[in-house]
């Protein structure tokens, strides 16, 4: 051997639309000095036209507002701080969320960065202008690149299937106040000589940062809620129905009466079932999440409880934020199961600990069908994507979305769905320019029933038999005469998901943009 070649830049892959691991990470993180985008990454950005063109305008060295394609962990830390360093603050969540995303088992995803993390001199008007950058404008168009703003970029990125703003707890968390004329005590007593070690054999501790997780007041909360609702409310139209949300639950602050006398706003936080009762209602009769406000939306995934890693030591109180971690179990689960099974079965790693523990009723699936409508008291387990320990180890609990009611509770079948709409979208960017017509009609149903088939082979779909699980229409009685004028196809798809109690029907309409999904309200009803 004459010579060792060390090939630094690794090629970007070839995506194939239709994945369903990819996830992008929106948020603050700093990025290292002098570091240059590779050439790929250059070439990528030039081809999205985020370098030539005009939408040239962004910064590009270093990058601000503009995704960044991810495919290994050590591609990340050449171009970003991983969080450690002498500016760090502890506050480092989007670092170590990508660390957990990659270390779960995920493959690719974007970062797209909005600033540096926040700092202990950052103001409550800075954090909120922070916060603010983050989330899709009142004014975002979905075909408007230049409207493309943190969250707004995923309307450029069409190949994304998960959503993480790590960054959001501490960006709607009070700076922690003592109350009025309460002193710091100063330790008393003789100060004591203490003999040293003869040997230098302590390893040196990681740094420890101070002062404490970031940990949410009521009013917090709100501030919290209104930024997810933005956020789920963009996701709601068009092809971004396809993509999940997933957010860690932020920890309640307990405040003492002291505090709380001084403040009327910020009542006992006791129990976590408050804030859940408040902000993830459940819709009486049937309605939804809009009706009635909070966050209780299929197209939301929350984690908890907080979590201690090989890599979170880097973070304020050591812990981390659950999103990251969970993102990239279900892109492992996607690759190596199936998007439309349950990652439950998927063993965590480098995950040691979590925090708070939670009582065992909080753990324990209900042994009796639950009855939503009329907020009742119910395990945290089946309203949060949970953490947890087990005889056989520290796993995850519970793979549910939070929507509050039977039919898309489980998020194996939002991600079921998500992956018959990507499909068919994919179609309908191959056929959108043939003469919509019987043949058309029968090349789609022909397309739709083989999918359809396939999963009801991968058992993702319950029935004896094909005819029995899914069925699948697209003729002349599922379009009207305007549709027919306006070009459009429109194909009716109606399956059983595999475990449980609900007939889903997905209406996909083909236009010149191709395939969405149509009468958005009604996927869902009693069989």
């Amino acid at each position: 051997m004459s010579r060792i070649v060390f090939e630094s830049e690794r090629p970007l892959t070839q995506v194939d639309p239709a994945r369903a691991d990819i996830a992008c990470f929106v948020g603050l993180v700093r990025c290292n000095t002098g570091a240059a985008l590779p050439a790929a990454v250059l070439e990528w950005l030039k081809a999205q036209g985020w370098t030539d063109g005009p939408f040239a305008t962004r910064q590009i060295t270093p990058p601000l507002d503009v995704p960044i394609p991810i495919e290994t962990y050590p591609s990340f830390t050449a171009l970003f701080d991983a969080g450690g360093s002498s500016v760090s603050f502890g506050t480092d969540y989007l670092a170590t969320a990508v660390r957990s995303f990659f270390a779960q088992g995920g493959k690719r995803c974007y970062v797209v960065r909005m600033g540096d993390p926040v700092t202990t001199t950052d103001s409550d008007r800075t954090k909120s202008a922070k916060l603010q950058s983050l989330l899709p404008s009142n004014t975002f168009a979905v075909d408007d690149q230049s409207g493309w703003h943190g969250v707004g970029h995923l309307a450029g990125l069409p190949d994304v299937s998960y959503v993480a703003l790590p960054d959001l707890p501490i960006l709607t968390a009070s700076a922690a106040t003592g109350a009025v004329g309460q002193t710091p005590a100063n330790p008393v007593g003789p100060e004591v000589f203490v003999e040293c070690s003869t040997k230098d054999v302590t390893a040196v501790p990681p740094p420890q940062y101070g002062p404490f997780a970031p940990r949410l007041l009521p009013g917090d909360y709100a501030k919290w809620t209104a930024a997810v609702q933005a956020v789920v409310q963009y996701l709601s139209q068009g092809s971004l129905r396809e993509l999940q949300f997933v957010a860690a639950f932020p920890m309640p602050r307990d405040t003492d009466i002291a505090e709380a006398q001084e403040d009327p706003s910020n009542a006992l936080t006791q129990d976590i079932h408050d804030v859940i009762d408040k902000y993830l209602p459940e819709p009486p009769n049937g309605g939804t999440w809009q009706d009635i406000g909070g966050v209780s939306s299929a197209f939301l995934q929350l984690a908890y409880p907080w979590l201690r890693t090989t890599g979170s030591y880097v973070l304020l109180e050591g812990l981390e934020p659950p999103d990251g971690a969970l993102i990239g179990l279900l892109a492992r689960n996607a690759l190596t199961r199936g998007a439309f099974t349950s990652a439950t079965k998927v063993t965590p790693a480098e995950i040691y600990d979590v925090f708070p523990i939670l009582p065992a009723r909080e753990t324990r699936v209900s042994t009796t069908p639950l009855k939503w409508g009329d907020n009742s008291l119910k395990p945290m387990i089946e309203r949060f994507s949970l953490f947890g320990f087990t005889p056989a180890g520290l796993a995850l609990l519970s793979d549910v979305t939070a929507f509050a009611g039977e039919s898309y509770r489980p998020a194996r079948v939002h991600r079921l769905v998500s992956v018959i709409l990507r499909a068919a979208r994919t179609f309908g960017q191959d056929v959108v320019f043939q003469q919509n017509g019987p043949a058309l009609w029968a090349r789609a149903q022909s397309y739709l029933k083989n999918l359809m088939t396939r999963l009801w082979q991968a058992n993702a779909l319950d029935g004896a038999t094909a005819a029995a699980a899914f069925s699948v229409r697209c003729d002349r009685s599922t379009m009207t005469q305007n549709d027919l004028d306006n070009g459009r196809l429109i194909a009716l798809v109606t399956f059983n998901a595999a475990s449980t109690i609900e007939l889903i029907r997905v209406t996909l309409a083909l236009e010149t943009s191709g395939t969405s999904a149509q009468s958005i309200a009604q996927l869902a009803e009693a069989s």
